[in-house]
């Protein structure tokens, strides 16, 4: 799978990728740490500077047993991208009046944990995925099991019925069914392009109905994308997908709001691959990868 986050469904042929020889597959000793990732987990997760990195790689090696996803492989977990998401100074001042936000597909969760960093209520921040045991090594590797107040779920995008929540508010089991349609920006990275055209497009109309009805609702995230858009075919979970482009992923947001009764803005943008992350989706992707992006976008309802 040429992605670089968590998956709804699991597969059955899984052990093979756990792999360590895989391309997308870092060793410990190449991790490098961004000075803000540092800054959160000596001063939020406070972790000592010297024992960062070796803590990081322990709760890593954890994940990649739950799923060797890029994204565990690669350390992109650590790539806090909210704080320097064009929405971060709205997404404040909307979490810190109150607002609500949910993390879908949220894998460990880390924008969550810079958002409570940044000074918002951790009790309006959600989590959702369907691999609990990401959700569960979150705790670990960001050491809030005592203080952090959100409410993760497990659950299936295609089957709100399935959202059950596993950790923090679950004494109520019908609390996703209460914040279904109240939720004020949901964060979607590396989700939407884990599906073929058919569930791609479902999804994305089920994450209408969890947003609020009402305009300046968002939805942002990132995902792979292509400069010469199209249907290709990738190996990690053997399916094929529609990678987009800026103008492919409008018209795709147009024909979503047909469906649902409703409209957005889509800012979307495309930017190069990296040469590290060329190199891992090779090894997952079944067709030229050369043409590769990260698809950055911002959609708002009108």
């Amino acid at each position: 799978m040429a992605d670089d986050g968590p998956s709804l469904t699991a597969s059955s042929s899984e052990a093979h990728d756990r792999d360590r020889s895989h391309a997308w597959y870092k060793p410990g000793e190449k991790l490098e740490l961004s000075p803000y990732t540092l800054d959160i987990f000596q001063n939020y997760t406070q972790i000592p500077a010297d024992q960062v990195a070796a803590h990081i790689i322990r709760v890593r090696e954890k994940a990649w047993e739950v799923y060797p996803y890029p994204c565990i492989g690669n350390f992109r977990f650590l790539d806090f991208a909210i704080i320097e998401s064009p929405i971060f100074t709205t997404a404040l001042s909307k979490l810190k009046s109150g607002g609500k936000y949910l993390d879908l597909g949220c894998c460990f969760a880390q924008d969550l944990r810079a958002l409570v960093y940044a000074g918002i209520p951790s009790e309006n921040l959600y989590g959702a995925d369907l691999q609990s045991g990401f959700i569960d090594l979150s705790y670990e590797l960001f050491k809030d099991g005592d203080s952090l107040k959100s409410t993760f779920f497990k659950g299936d995008i295609f089957d709100f019925s399935t959202f059950t929540p596993i950790r923090g508010n679950t004494s109520d089991q019908t609390l996703f069914q209460k914040i279904k349609g109240d939720i004020d920006i949901i964060s979607a990275r590396s989700f939407l392009h884990l599906f073929g055209p058919e569930q791609e497009f479902k999804a994305a109309c089920q994450i209408v109905e969890i947003l609020k009805d009402k305009p300046g609702s968002i939805m942002v995230g990132r995902q792979v994308g292509s400069f010469t858009p199209g249907i290709e075919s990738i190996s990690l979970a053997g399916r094929e997908v529609f990678r987009h482009d800026p103008q492919t992923w409008k018209e795709f947001w147009n024909r979503v709001g047909e469906a649902t009764n409703t409209k957005w803005d889509v800012q979307a943008k495309l930017l190069e691959l990296s040469p590290d992350v060329k190199d891992s989706l090779k090894a997952v992707e079944l067709s030229n990868i050369e043409t590769r992006g990260w698809l950055e976008f911002v959609i708002t309802r009108l």
